[in-house]
């Protein structure tokens, strides 16, 4: 009889496969996509990225596209940001004017253009139909009450606002044209009604609700109608504000939770971006040293940090977007400075399946039969 140790069996090939199997390897490299002190706000579904980066005392807009990185400039004033951009890289954002005041702009062909206003008006959003939405002025003298808005074709259209309110900001577009924002009482001190989320579907506001508390926000809707933001909680023992990522759709509004094991909600969360397969991503606290950048996929926050290269250094602290092929626009940290980064998949590389790996045992095993002069050992039995 041959002996167990000089041929191995089918259970020792099948030993060896279970470390190649159960070894992780990251989902996501880190891009890093404008210089230190950078942040990324948003990115399109060709992987372009803008926000905001360091220029010399100022902050201003930036465009990565293809490699490369562009200063959008201002509109006459100190400083700029870019907040959105569609897949055919048009960009909305806010820029300085020579006194001082932000205007909203659509950037296109290379042209930064304001809004036509006379009023205080500042953009958050635009679609691929080129709509762009925000919030403006009611009154030219004052910064407030301001009402959202959409700007189509040379023309705005004002979305009002609840009944019972008197202001709302609108802060994202979908390709339906339907908005998300907040609305409530702004004048005269603090609300006196709950700041709520706000649905703005053919040419009727809708209030979202909450999950009890009285700050409420919605930051981004995708083509199915999910909508993303944050929600204020009852007060929890001694925490008086606590807040919450929710998702939501089909009329309800869940509480997508944080981090960390928090029972007082002393570390909340928001959400800032929902792609069409209803991946959400967003910020959320995880006590020092602050905030990390998360994945909410099929019911499940995951910390973006495990999802990336321990050896890297890098700590992502935002994620603010998701695309269609799942890149993240997120702002990463690294010996104490941040960056806009752009956070891709890793390219699959087809890895040796286990039954793959058990067929090279195998003729593994009938190499060495052949080698023994022929002789075939028995098949032991796996231990135990």
């Amino acid at each position: 009889m041959q002996s167990f140790r000089r041929f191995p069996s089918l259970c020792a090939a099948a030993f060896l496969v279970l470390p190649l199997l159960a070894s992780a390897a990251p989902l996501y490299n880190v891009t890093v996509v404008a210089g230190a002190g950078s942040a990324a706000y948003d990115l399109n579904n060709l992987g372009q990225v803008v926000g905001s980066m360091a220029s010399g005392s100022a902050a201003h807009a930036f465009l990565f596209s293809n490699g490369s990185l562009a200063d959008l400039g201002t509109l006459g004033g100190l400083s700029s940001s870019a907040v959105a951009i569609n897949d055919h890289g048009q960009v909305v954002g806010n820029a300085e004017l020579g006194d001082g005041f932000l205007r909203g702009y659509v950037y296109d062909g290379g042209t930064m253009a304001a809004l036509p206003a006379t009023t205080y008006t500042l953009a958050f959003g635009i679609n691929n139909a080129g709509t762009v939405t925000g919030s403006t002025s009611v009154d030219a003298q004052y910064v407030n009450p301001r009402h959202a808005f959409t700007y189509a074709n040379g023309t705005y259209t004002d979305l009002g606002t609840f009944s019972y309110g008197d202001a709302s900001f609108a802060f994202a577009v979908n390709n339906r044209g339907d908005v998300v924002g907040e609305a409530a009482t702004y004048v005269n001190g603090g609300p006196n009604h709950p700041v709520n989320p706000f649905l703005y579907h053919d040419g009727s506001m809708t209030d979202l609700g909450n999950l009890g508390g009285i700050w409420t926000g919605a930051t981004a809707i995708n083509d199915r109608g999910q909508i993303v933001g944050y929600a204020g909680l009852p007060a929890i023992g001694g925490n008086l504000y606590p807040q919450t990522a929710f998702l939501y759709e089909n009329g309800v509004m869940r509480d997508l939770g944080g981090l960390v094991s928090d029972p007082d909600r002393q570390f909340g969360s928001t959400a800032k971006g929902i792609n069409n397969l209803g991946q959400v991503v967003g910020v959320a606290g995880v006590g020092l040293p602050g905030n990390h950048g998360f994945l909410y996929d099929d019911g499940t926050m995951t910390d973006l940090n495990a999802l990336i290269d321990p050896a890297s250094g890098w700590v992502i602290t935002d994620a603010a977007a998701i695309n269609e092929v799942r890149q993240i626009a997120a702002t990463a940290c690294r010996e104490g400075l941040c960056y806009a980064a752009r956070l891709d998949l890793v390219p699959a590389v087809p890895e040796p399946s286990a039954f793959m790996l058990l067929a090279g045992g195998l003729a593994l095993l009938g190499w060495r039969r052949r080698a023994a002069g022929g002789v075939t050992p028995p098949v032991p039995r796996c231990p135990g």
